[in-house]
């Protein structure tokens, strides 16, 4: 398998999947940005930004969380169709948007991986970090994997970022392998 155009990280916050993007960012032969919902919020004024990290609403007009993620996606698409290859971190919680995402990104290769954690574990992250609304993994921790089907699935609850990306190389040779063809640029590598 050539590698894919995107690379999907989805699961709760605080659950790694930043820390595995990066990392599958310095690890991969070819160039890959790193996509985030977070891209978006960190675009709103630094009021707003606080105000979601304190878990309190934005009263500033014309603000609805659905238009950014919509946004988010609609980006996702423009970037590939000038040929980025993306790796893109979310959680995604409503069909409407897994909808709208499965839409944006429907004519292009796509690897789906499930980031899995413990959400006791999510908590932790959560309040170490400090930059997130305490209580967001547990309301995205219930509906982040329905009706999702993967590829491959990682469990960040006792294993690192470096171990998960491990994982999922292993699966991209494996895949490439599997399809029977010799190596070439874009096929599975790892910088040296």
């Amino acid at each position: 398998m050539q590698l894919p155009q995107l690379i999907l990280l989805n699961g709760v916050s605080s659950s790694g999947k930043t820390s595995i993007a990066r990392l599958l960012q310095e690890r991969l032969n070819l160039l890959y940005l790193n996509f985030s919902i977070d891209s978006n919020l960190y675009a709103l004024p630094p009021n707003d930004l606080r105000a979601i990290i304190e878990g309190r609403q934005i009263s500033r007009g014309e603000y609805k969380y659905s238009r950014l993620v919509l946004g988010f996606h609609a980006a996702i698409g423009g970037l590939l169709a000038q040929d980025n290859r993306l790796i893109v971190d979310n959680a995604m919680t409503r069909k409407d948007w897994r909808v709208d995402f499965d839409r944006a990104v429907e004519p292009y290769t796509v690897a789906r991986v499930g980031v899995h954690c413990d959400l006791s574990v999510a908590r932790e992250r959560e309040i170490a970090r400090g930059d997130r609304a305490l209580g967001t993994a547990e309301r995205e921790f219930p509906l982040v994997h329905v009706d999702m089907a993967y590829d491959l699935t990682v469990d960040t609850s006792s294993s690192s970022p470096d171990e998960s990306v491990t994982v999922i190389l292993d699966w991209l040779r494996r895949d490439a392998v599997n399809a029977g063809g010799s190596r070439r640029s874009d096929r599975v590598a790892e910088r040296p």
